[in-house]
């Protein structure tokens, strides 16, 4: 049973009251980042899935429902979103596989098989738009399996200079599929 506190807080964030969005985010976005932590083990991943769960309940703040339990519609974005990093990042590691020439065979239906062919194209396009060095950086460290020293030692760059070209790299590739889905 939702509580009328909480009927009330989806009222005021149904009608765009940023003082309702801020008191969910402050109840709610620690836990979301935790869940999202447990998940994904990765801070920086879980840190943006936060942010994008909450930006999605600002967005569709008019079809929450009333009676919904807000902690469970929260936490349904998250999963979604997660799944989705897991659904992508599948593909994406079949597509390195592939490139690394592994004999493992990847088994896929006509749909998934399509949607596959797609994204190894785009991935491909998206790359090559990629600047030269950025280029070069992001094979190293994501294709070849680099750490950030080893990259940073081959190129004769900083370390940090190796993390900022990832950090943009990866930055314009998400860009990139989120266009792409």
């Amino acid at each position: 049973m939702v509580v009328p506190e909480t009927k009330i807080l989806i009222r005021q964030l149904k009608k765009g009251k940023v003082s309702a969005f801020d008191l969910i985010f402050r109840n709610y976005s620690q836990k979301v980042f935790n869940f999202c932590v447990h998940m994904l083990n990765k801070k920086p991943d879980a840190e943006e899935v936060t942010q994008e769960v909450f930006i999605a309940l600002w967005q569709n703040r008019e079809k929450i429902d009333i009676n919904t339990s807000l902690s469970t519609y929260i936490f349904s974005i998250a999963r979604n979103k997660i799944y989705n990093i897991y659904r992508k990042s599948f593909y994406v590691q079949e597509y390195i596989e592939h490139l690394n020439n592994t004999d493992r065979k990847f088994e896929m239906l006509t749909e998934d098989q399509v949607l596959y062919n797609e994204l190894k194209s785009f991935l491909d396009r998206t790359i090559d738009e990629l600047p030269p060095k950025r280029k070069e950086v992001f094979k190293l460290s994501r294709f070849e399996g680099l750490t950030y020293k080893e990259i940073a030692d081959r190129m004769q760059i900083s370390e940090n200079t190796v993390d900022v070209q990832i950090r943009k790299a990866l930055g314009f590739l998400k860009n990139a599929f989120e266009s792409f889905y």
